[in-house]
């Protein structure tokens, strides 16, 4: 993990991390309810619908929106650029590069309305390979949108 973590100080983003459980219904938000069928999900001893996070992107959504007023206003200095190498869980079938349990390097811009967010995450993922001595002979990076090329 500490090249995750090189590259993405490197590039001056800053490391969070959120709850392993997390209300059910964050998920269920951003997937509709047929992702409960691919979540470790259950009912706690006070009640309440939980799941082990199965990624990190409602958790992000959630610390972010409550770092932001009723009028739509970050209390944050923006752009907020966070990265997270969280633990994760997705109850189905295990399957190459697909395991139940996972680790996931996770780096997030928020606020930028340009395609530069996009180019600085390409250009962090390009630094990562080759500070580990992958080359364009082992992996490709495909862009599928006109703005960023």
């Amino acid at each position: 993990f500490g090249h995750f973590r090189a590259v993405a100080k490197a590039f001056a983003f800053q490391e969070y991390d959120a709850p392993v459980l997390e209300s059910e219904e964050l998920y269920k938000r951003k997937a509709g309810e047929e992702i409960t069928q691919q979540m470790y999900n259950f009912v706690d001893k006070g009640g309440f619908q939980v799941t082990l996070r199965p990624e990190m992107t409602p958790s992000l959504a959630r610390m972010i929106l409550a770092r932001t007023t009723e009028a739509g206003q970050t209390k944050m200095l923006l752009p907020v650029k966070w990265f997270s190498i969280p633990q994760c869980w997705r109850f189905e079938t295990t399957q190459r590069g697909r395991k139940r349990e996972h680790y996931q390097w996770n780096m997030d811009i928020v606020g930028v309305k340009s395609i530069g967010a996009e180019v600085e995450l390409l250009a962090a993922i390009t630094s990562f390979f080759t500070n580990v001595g992958i080359t364009a002979q082992d992996v490709g990076i495909k862009v599928n949108s006109r703005k960023v090329m």
